[in-house]
């Protein structure tokens, strides 16, 4: 396995991770709203907006510092 390769493969794997503890911090936080884990409303709403915007957010600004130079 080359460079590249090893590199791309870490990307995945960071990418992949980025994602799943996005979804895992807003079903924590929708957890609270509900009710399910005893803390205070707001932090729930705090919780889920941010997981939110993680998830809609860092995953396509990471691939695009990491894109290759066209060239």
């Amino acid at each position: 396995m080359n460079s590249n390769e090893a590199d791309a493969k870490t990307r995945f794997f960071i990418l992949s991770a980025v994602r799943l503890a996005s979804v895992a911090l807003i079903a924590v936080g929708m957890a609270i709203i509900a009710g399910k884990i005893d803390i205070p409303q707001p932090a729930g709403i705090g919780f889920t907006i941010f997981g939110l915007l993680e998830l809609l957010l860092l995953p396509p600004f990471l691939a695009r510092k990491w894109k290759s130079p066209q060239g």
